[in-house]
């Protein structure tokens, strides 16, 4: 499932080894758009929701479309977990559950924006919506920079949630590390460079993705183990999946705090992209673990 909103979709490095991989499996592959109203998604044997990359655009549209096929049981990820993991408050839930993550506040009004954004230790603080893609409404500012709080203002005045979060300095060295699990197995970890920079602005003047390899340290895996583990329970617990199924996939970020300890950033549980180009082996991977659901 993907988006008629070209522009939104203009980059998706995934789609050309994602279409090779599924012709030489022998799956017919349909880019369905979920704004196109003469789909019939219930005729699919499984739908996998990859890019419908303009869904922050039009939040309330999509949250009634994905409203409309609850229940659906070909939708993968379930449609129920993307509406919890569509808004970063579940980061509080895995956070509930022992999941090591970026220390962050949660806020409804600027008396609670200030008092979260002095809560923390570091010098600069990270703002942005609970709901948000492509570093959106984001940006890093100086606890004292009045930039920060018209940022939040503006953000509370559309009815969303803010997030303070502490600016984790080493992400300008060292980047963050994603890894993308398919079917519960890890398929591959990638480096992002640092894509905000001081006062608001992003590296560079744009929004762009640095992605490189990376050999994973083991510490971060062990966050990405206890992150996927806790989001299975979720959905597990929640009737989502059954008990001894798997999310079909996940993609996992992981930065590292000032003190040197890694923290889950983000668990992208629906429309990540896998960055599939890092690892040859990475698309087949995940028509194998399509095929599994089918099977199944």
């Amino acid at each position: 499932m993907t988006t008629s909103d070209l522009d939104a979709i203009h980059d998706d490095v995934d789609l050309p080894l994602q279409i090779v991989a599924f012709a030489n499996a022998g799956i017919d592959l349909v880019q369905a758009a979920w704004e196109d109203e003469s789909v019939a998604w219930d005729s699919f044997d499984l739908v996998v929701v990859r890019s419908p990359w303009n869904y922050v655009k039009r939040l309330n549209a999509f949250r009634k479309w994905l409203g409309d096929r609850r229940g659906l049981t070909t939708f993968h990820n379930p449609v129920e977990l993307i509406e919890w993991n569509i808004d970063k408050r579940y980061l509080a839930d895995l956070a509930h559950q022992g999941v090591p993550i970026v220390p962050t506040a949660f806020v409804d009004s600027i008396e609670e924006f200030h008092s979260a954004a002095q809560s923390f230790g570091s010098a600069e603080i990270v703002v942005k919506p609970s709901v948000s893609a492509g570093s959106r409404l984001t940006g890093r500012y100086l606890k004292t920079d009045r930039a920060a709080e018209v940022l939040a203002s503006e953000i509370l005045a559309k009815g969303l949630t803010t997030m303070v979060q502490p600016f984790a300095a080493r992400i300008d060295a060292e980047g963050e590390i994603g890894t993308v699990l398919f079917d519960g197995m890890i398929s591959h970890s990638f480096n992002k460079a640092a894509l905000l920079a001081e006062g608001g602005q992003l590296v560079g003047g744009e929004y762009q993705e640095q992605i490189t390899s990376v050999q994973t340290p083991d510490d971060v895996l062990v966050v990405v183990d206890a992150a996927a583990s806790a989001a299975t329970e979720v959905a597990r617990g929640a009737g989502w999946i059954s008990k001894d199924q798997q999310l079909l996939y996940g993609r996992y970020d992981v930065v590292r705090l000032d003190d040197g300890s890694p923290a889950l950033l983000e668990a992208e549980l629906f429309e990540p992209c896998f960055f599939l180009p890092i690892d040859v082996d990475a698309a087949d991977r995940f028509v194998g673990a399509v095929l599994r659901r089918l099977s199944a």
